[in-house]
C-alpha cells in the first residue's frame, strides 16, 4: 500500500515515521519549511524505548503525483478544508482516507467531499509534541494505543491491510467495531478539558488538585456528556465517567499537576484560530439546532465560546500585548 501523509508534524510525523520502520511506502505532503528541515536533518522519532531517524520522501501540493491507497490525515479542524483541495486528486479510486483528528464534524466534511465509503473514522490515545528542531516527541503520555475502523463497524480488509502496517512499525493498533462511540467518547473527554484550559488557563491536572477543583473538573466532564448523549445513538457505555477523569488527572505521588492534558493550554495564548473554536463548535456543543433540541443546561460549553471569541477579538489582542509590554 501507499500511504500519503498529510503534514509531517507531531501526530503525522509519528505515524509516518512508525509507518517506514515497518517498511512502508510513504510519501509526507508538506509546506516549504518543513520539507527544508526534513530534507537537512530527516525525520526524527523520540519515544522512551529509544530513536528512529530516518530520511524520507516528500511532495508538496503542487508537486504531487501518482495515486496513493491510504491518505492519513492528522491536522487541525481548521486546515481541513484546504488539506482536501490538496490531497483529493492523489487519492486512489478506491483509496481510504483515515482521519485521525479530535472531533465529529470532520467525518461529514470528508465524507461529502470524497463521499463516504472512502472514509474511516479514527482515534488516539495519547500525545506526541514536536520540538521547534523538527524532531517528534513521544513522552509515553497517554495509552498509546491508536483505534480506527469503517464508520458502519463492519471489518474490511483494507483495515485489516492497514493495521498490520501500523503494528510492524511499532504502533499499538486494533480495529474497532464502533469507531464513531470512540470517537464521541473522546471527544467529550477533550471538550471538557478544553472548556477547563480556556476558563482557567491550566491544566485539568492542575485545577483538579486546587480547593474545590475536582468538583469543578467532574461538572465539566458530565456537563459534556450529558450534551453528547442527548442526541442518541451514542454508545454511553464508552464515555468517560468524572470519576474517572477527575483520577486521571489527579497525582497521587508527583510533587507538580502531571501534564496530561489538550492542546488548548499549549495553544490558547497565541492569537490565532486554536483548537478551542474548532472544539467548542463541533457537533451538539455549538451546534444551535442540536443544542436548542438538547434542553440542556450548558454554561461551561457556552461561556467556552464566549472566551475564545473574546481571545480573538482586536481589542483583547491590544490589551493583552500593552500587558506584555508592560
Amino acid at each position: 500500500m501507499r500511504f500519503l501523509t498529510i503534514g509531517a508534524g507531531a501526530l503525522g510525523g509519528y505515524y509516518g515515521g512508525m509507518l517506514l520502520r515497518g517498511g512502508v511506502d510513504v510519501t509526507f505532503l508538506v509546506r516549504p519549511r518543513r520539507m527544508a528541515q526534513l530534507a537537512e536533518r530527516g525525520l526524527v522519532i523520540k519515544t522512551p524505548d529509544g530513536e528512529f531517524r530516518t530520511p524520507v520522501k516528500t511532495v508538496s501540493a503542487e508537486g504531487i503525483d501518482g495515486s496513493y491507497d491510504v491518505v492519513l490525515v492528522t491536522c487541525k479542524a481548521y486546515d481541513l478544508d484546504g488539506a482536501i483541495d490538496d490531497f483529493a486528486p492523489a487519492l486512489a479510486s478506491d483509496g481510504a482516507v483515515l482521519p485521525v483528528m479530535n472531533g465529529i464534524n470532520h467525518i461529514a466534511e470528508l465524507s461529502d467531499r470524497l463521499g463516504a465509503a472512502r472514509v474511516l473514522g479514527g482515534v488516539a490515545s495519547f500525545s506526541v509534541v514536536l520540538t521547534p528542531e523538527g524532531d517528534i516527541l513521544k513522552p509515553g503520555v497517554g495509552k498509546g494505543q491508536t483505534s480506527f475502523g469503517e464508520l458502519t463497524g463492519e471489518r474490511s480488509v483494507r483495515c485489516e491491510e492497514i493495521g498490520a502496517a501500523l503494528v510492524a512499525g511499532g504502533v499499538q493498533a486494533t480495529i474497532s467495531d464502533n469507531i464513531v462511540a470512540e470517537m464521541w467518547a473522546k471527544f467529550t473527554g477533550i471538550a471538557a478539558a478544553a472548556a477547563i484550559s480556556t476558563l482557567t488557563r491550566a491544566r485539568a491536572g492542575e485545577i483538579a488538585v486546587a480547593p474545590a477543583g475536582a468538583a469543578f473538573v467532574a461538572a465539566a466532564l458530565d456537563e459534556t456528556a450529558r450534551v453528547t448523549t442527548a442526541e442518541p445513538p451514542r454508545d454511553t457505555r464508552r464515555l468517560p465517567r468524572s470519576s474517572s477523569f477527575t483520577a486521571a488527572t489527579t497525582p497521587r505521588s508527583a510533587p507538580t499537576p502531571p501534564l496530561r492534558c489538550c492542546t488548548m493550554s499549549r495553544t490558547d495564548a497565541r492569537p490565532r484560530p486554536t483548537t478551542s473554536l474548532a472544539t467548542s463548535s463541533d457537533a451538539p456543543i455549538g451546534s444551535a439546532s442540536r443544542f436548542r433540541s438538547c434542553t440542556l443546561r450548558c454554561a461551561i460549553c457556552r461561556f467556552t465560546r464566549h472566551a475564545e471569541a473574546r481571545r480573538l477579538s482586536p481589542r483583547y489582542a491590544q490589551r493583552r500585548n500593552r500587558s506584555a509590554d508592560e
